[in-house]
């Protein structure tokens, strides 16, 4: 495997890149596609488009250095986004923050706004997860499945966790579209897909036990696990309520 797709004098392609935008550009396809029919009209798509992606990617940046500190003990480092990650659930906690003071300010409702541009996290699950896989990054544990890949630098052949998240990601893309097209009320597509994609990041970082920080727990576990909870905890508690409609017309 190679990061780089091509490499011309002082340019230089990665798949990482490549992926990163690829997805970045599918979420905002997707969130036009049905963000009219979720409530969401698409001048406001226009105004938010943007600022979304800068938010998110501000806090996936935050996320990993608030989770790694002890890899920046320079300030400047931060900044160096070539220099460690960026991390799923940072990006998720300040795009949600941004969407809220955007609901306010727009009077959109935040749930459908949620919905609308929920598409990023199992995007980002297949797409950037590939990227991540030609970087020889995020692998699992040692195994000896026929499948089993051999990541530079790694001892041992290893589980590609990357491309199981990746099969896993397109399960949950489609659930999202069969709940998108029957939606019942404002926020259960956005917190179906967390939900799912929290079970997803549970179970397979049981494969990660070199990144262990607590009995069976890694970092990923801590988010994943409280996303979940609040995803049951909102869908159990919209149906108890009977908090349910047709879907909404087409918002122009």
């Amino acid at each position: 495997m190679n990061p780089v797709i091509v490499e011309v004098g002082p340019l230089v392609i990665r798949w990482y890149g490549v992926m990163m935008a690829l997805m970045i550009l599918l979420a905002v396809a997707m969130a036009y596609r049905y963000g009219p029919r979720l409530g969401v009209p698409t001048p406001e798509l226009d105004r938010l488009t943007v600022p979304f992606v800068v938010t998110a990617f501000i806090g996936a940046r935050v996320g990993y250095v608030l989770s790694h500190p002890a890899k920046f003990t320079n300030p400047l480092e931060i900044l160096r986004i070539d220099h460690g990650g960026l991390t799923s659930h940072g990006a998720i906690a300040a795009a949600l923050i941004l969407l809220w003071l955007t609901s306010r300010r727009r009077h959109l409702s935040f749930w459908s706004l949620a919905d609308t541009t929920a598409w990023a996290v199992p995007l980002g699950n297949i797409l950037v997860r590939f990227g991540n896989f030609m970087n020889g990054e995020l692998y699992g544990d040692v195994t000896q499945v026929p499948w089993a890949v051999t990541f530079p630098g790694a001892a041992g052949p290893r589980h590609p966790l990357q491309l199981y998240e990746m099969v896993f990601g397109t399960l949950v893309l489609l659930i999202g579209f069969r709940v998108a097209n029957r939606r019942r009320f404002p926020g259960e597509v956005f917190w179906t897909i967390v939900l799912l994609s929290s079970i997803g990041r549970i179970l397979l970082d049981l494969l990660r036990s070199e990144e262990r920080v607590f009995w069976v727990l890694t970092l990923g576990h801590i988010p994943a696990v409280i996303l979940l909870i609040g995803g049951i905890w909102f869908l159990v508690t919209r149906q108890k309520r009977g908090d349910t409609r047709r879907p909404m017309p087409e918002a122009r």
